[in-house]
């Protein structure tokens, strides 16, 4: 197949893209560069042993869009503002890159004739439940304008499977974590608002404690409780989710683990791994965040056959393994030499990258 990945230059689509490639397929990565990194998609390109098409641009650019739709049979969505607390403080703006753009790919997908999309949504849709795990039957109600406009991105995929043929996957990711094997690229840990990123952070910068958002949780040590899917994983769940998009219908998937781990569980794991104790200071909660998010993982397995395989301390030790690389605190800072290592793979770029 040829997929077109939209945020494939980021941290989780980077992922994808080796995914992708090592399964044979051909890709296309889209991306406006405000967060993702060409360095990490060369990487990524390096791991896969093969080459993909990028195009720099917008979701909500038509232009480029139609171009980068050329052939294509199947969009993976992953482009978008997805910073929980932030969205708290700049709704308009998660409003305009989340249901914006996503309103105006559906309207080019559907003006080519491309009707099959998976959908990079999140755990944050549910919000505050009385019942754990949460299975993908329960109402929706999300306590973020970031759950909210992954919400109303899966609201606007029903009506094309309803009225149009459309086949769609909705993937609500639980909390990602850690970093390819190759050590190489990851999460940047410079501006990653994630637990483990900080925690790493926080060991690598002497001076710079983490702050715990919350210890005073009605949970047995007092910190929140999350389900954490290692990086890997949840891009093989993006191609398991291919087998649901052979008949129109749209479904929702919950991807994680099924095993909650609290943030205090977490710093302890970071600790073994990196041999160091992690400096944590407690502070105040976050808005926006929930107490409890565990995922009931037994649709995926149903439907999809697919199980998370890799446990905590392995997500942490590859998180570990990226953040010693010189590269791990900010890609961005060599941007110029990213292209010079992504030109090395005789890639197909756009005219913004050839420049």
């Amino acid at each position: 197949m040829r997929a077109l990945v939209t945020g494939g230059a980021g941290y989780i689509g980077s992922h994808l893209v080796v995914e992708l490639l090592q399964a044979g397929h051909d890709v296309v990565v889209l991306d406006d560069l405000s967060t993702g990194s060409v360095l990490a998609l060369a990487r990524a390109e390096r791991a896969a042993g093969r080459g993909c098409t990028f195009w720099q641009g917008d979701v909500a650019d038509r232009a480029v869009v139609a171009q980068a739709l050329r052939g294509v049979d199947v969009v993976f969505h992953l482009a978008g503002s997805k910073q929980v607390g932030e969205s708290t403080e700049l709704p308009e703006r998660y409003l305009r890159n989340n249901v914006g753009g996503m309103i105006a790919l559906i309207e080019q997908m559907e003006l080519v004739g491309v009707r099959r999309m998976v959908f990079s949504s999140s755990a944050a849709v549910y919000g505050t439940q009385d019942r754990m795990p949460v299975a993908e039957v329960a109402a929706l109600r999300p306590d973020s304008p970031y759950g909210l406009t992954k919400m109303m991105g899966e609201q606007l995929l029903q009506p094309m499977a309803d009225h149009r043929g459309w086949a769609a996957v909705s993937l609500r990711y639980f909390n990602p974590v850690g970093a390819h094997p190759s050590g190489t690229f990851g999460e940047p840990l410079h501006r990653a608002a994630s637990l483990v990123p900080r925690a790493l952070r926080a060991v690598l910068e002497p001076g710079a404690p983490l702050t715990v958002f919350g210890a005073d949780y009605p949970t047995p040590d007092g910190t929140c409780l999350r389900d954490y899917v290692h990086v890997v994983d949840l891009a093989r769940a993006h191609i398991a989710a291919l087998a649901a998009l052979d008949r129109p219908g749209h479904q929702a998937c919950n991807v994680g683990t099924g095993r909650p781990y609290s943030v205090r569980e977490v710093l302890d794991a970071c600790a073994r791994v990196t041999g160091r104790p992690v400096p944590s200071v407690d502070g105040a909660r976050r808005p926006g965040d929930v107490m409890v998010a565990v995922a009931d993982v037994t649709r995926m397995h149903a439907l999809l056959g697919f199980r998370a395989e890799h446990g905590l301390d392995e997500m942490v030790s590859s998180a570990w393994r990226w953040a010693q690389h010189s590269g791990a605190f900010d890609l961005e800072a060599r941007r110029s030499g990213g292209l010079d290592e992504a030109r090395g793979l005789g890639r197909r770029r756009s005219p913004e990258l050839t420049a």
